[in-house]
């Protein structure tokens, strides 16, 4: 019997990755990926991501049974510690369809299932304000494939800045003052 073939992932489309953090990661799906084909998830892992498990994540992408039009759900496996202040509590084990803020819910959703039906890392930047606050950040999804067909998880980087917004200007704030001070645990 001939092995199957790993299905290619969708012609890659141009991203700007500004984050020296992210274009490591993504260099390094690049060289698991070996010929862009979406990599298998043990290609890579958690000493390949040392470097970046706090702001790291890791999403089950989790497709209906019995061959239903369904569309698949997404699940948190790992979330690490800086976006779960970030966040404001740890999501691990929840679905995407089951957290309680709507605008995340439409957020996050949206970036997995443009990664699922690309089969094609993206990379993003958002912005929230809310009151005198703003939180942005970076994020890039990877494409991870155990069957070398379909997308089966998603590890993701999310580099978050949160600050302080004075007089029509943003000042941010370094990653341990806003722990402190209670900015970081704001729910977004």
């Amino acid at each position: 019997m001939t092995p199957a073939k790993a299905a290619p992932a969708a012609a890659p489309r141009p991203m700007r990755i500004v984050s020296p953090r992210l274009q490591r990661l993504y260099a390094l799906w690049l060289r698991a990926a070996d010929g862009y084909r979406m990599p298998d998830p043990g290609r890579i892992g958690p000493l390949d991501l040392a470097d970046e498990l706090l702001n790291i994540l890791h999403v089950e992408v989790v497709w209906p049974e019995n061959g239903t039009d369904a569309p698949p759900r997404y699940r948190y496996r790992t979330i690490g510690m800086a976006l779960q202040r970030f966040y404001g509590g740890n999501p691990e084990g929840k679905y995407v369809d089951e957290m309680p803020n709507p605008l995340f819910r439409r957020i996050a959703g949206a970036a997995y299932r443009e990664v699922v039906e690309s089969r094609a890392p993206t990379c993003q930047t958002q912005r929230f304000y809310k009151d005198l606050w703003f939180a942005s950040y970076e994020r890039l999804l990877l494409p991870l494939s155990a069957d070398s067909d379909r997308v089966t998880s998603i590890i993701g980087c999310i580099v978050p800045k949160v600050g302080v917004v004075k007089d029509g200007k943003e000042s941010e704030l370094e990653p341990e003052a806003g722990a402190r001070n209670g900015a970081a645990g704001m729910r977004w």
